[in-house]
């Protein structure tokens, strides 16, 4: 993950690839920013893997719907 990711309030900011091996992401909102030093890797992951999941759910969602199994509401 090479960009800044909006949840909710908040922006996680990684830290660049061609930064040095202590650098850190951040994730700022409310007026406050703080440096990810142990958690970024954590959170750098949850994040693709929520990506990922949505992705899914929405070639899931258009499969349902070209295959006559979502009925739209009217």
């Amino acid at each position: 993950m090479a960009h800044s990711v909006t949840v909710g309030q908040y922006i996680f900011t990684p830290a660049a690839a061609y930064s040095s091996p202590d650098a850190s992401g951040t994730l700022h909102g409310d007026g406050a920013q703080v440096e990810l030093r142990v958690t970024e890797s954590l959170l750098s992951e949850f994040l693709m893997l929520l990506d990922a999941a949505q992705e899914e759910l929405g070639r899931r969602w258009n499969g349902q719907v070209f295959s006559g199994c979502h009925v739209p509401r009217t």
